[in-house]
């Protein structure tokens, strides 16, 4: 039996793409206590809307309470950083909370609210795979799926890339790179403005601990679970392959290249 809350609970998952939320978020909604976090502000947002006749944010988000709460009053939502900023752009249509910084929106329109944040260290291979996945319209697959998850542009009509038509790009990778740096640097700076102190998911840390780290997070956001607590298998499998080993190499071997060059050059050196 799951346990009401004494007071509702948010959280939402504050992420780049790559970062290994989607896992999260599997595991999280996999308890049974801890909502569902999906992407309740990406490109459905306005179709749910609609739908709900919810054309007002708050309205929206207090119908979102509503139906995608665990029993015991939690609620979790997932949002990419860009996602974020259409979030803040439509809540500035709204005069209850159009005067507000980002953080004040947030903590406005989400009771008692935690933030996760879903980070990778290696932001090369965040970037590798993110690159891979625009390239072949591939963010995922099922463990029990015969064809992955393509993306919404290839679901519309374009045709995915075959593995073999991948290509290597330096500047395309290097450019996700600090894209990523400067996503993760924002999320960052929006907890610090909201002055909440965010639960870091570091991927690398993450992935071998997978369970763990769900069970960590129910706990420190005080919501009551079973003392022996056994979740299945994630539903997703893991997309990096040989491949991406072999594009890790060359982009590194490219960038410490680039770096020689730099520093051989002078550039930036004192006169």
């Amino acid at each position: 039996m799951v346990q009401a809350m004494t007071e509702p609970i948010s959280y939402l998952v504050l992420a780049t793409p790559r970062s290994g939320s989607t896992l999260l978020g599997q595991g999280l909604q996999a308890t049974g206590l801890a909502g569902d976090p999906k992407e309740f502000f990406g490109h459905k947002m306005a179709f749910w809307m609609e739908r709900w006749d919810t054309p007002a944010l708050p309205a929206y988000v207090d119908r979102l309470l509503e139906e995608r709460s665990t029993p015991n009053g939690v609620f979790g939502a997932k949002l990419l950083y860009g996602q974020l900023l259409h979030l803040e752009r439509v809540a500035r249509q709204e005069p209850g909370l159009a005067e507000l910084p980002l953080a004040g929106i947030l903590t406005s329109l989400f009771p008692h609210l935690h933030l996760i944040w879903a980070t990778r260290d290696d932001k090369v291979r965040q970037a590798i795979s993110w690159f891979k996945a625009r390239q072949s319209g591939i963010w995922g697959q099922g463990r029990e799926q015969a064809a992955p998850k393509l993306g919404r542009a290839w679901r519309l009509g374009d045709e995915p890339l075959q593995p073999g038509e991948l290509a290597f790009d330096y500047d395309g990778i290097a450019a996700l790179v600090r894209q990523a740096e400067a996503e993760d640097a924002a999320i960052a700076a929006l907890c610090a403005q909201a002055g909440i102190t965010p639960f870091r998911v570091v991927y690398e840390e993450f992935s071998p601990r997978y369970e763990e780290t769900i069970v960590a997070l129910l706990d420190w956001m005080g919501i009551a679970r079973p003392a022996e607590m056994r979740l299945p298998r994630p539903r997703t499998v893991r997309l990096a392959d040989d491949r991406t080993d072999e594009w890790v190499a060359r982009f590194r071997e490219l960038q410490a290249s680039a770096g020689a060059e730099v520093r051989a050059s002078g550039v930036g050196s004192a006169e």
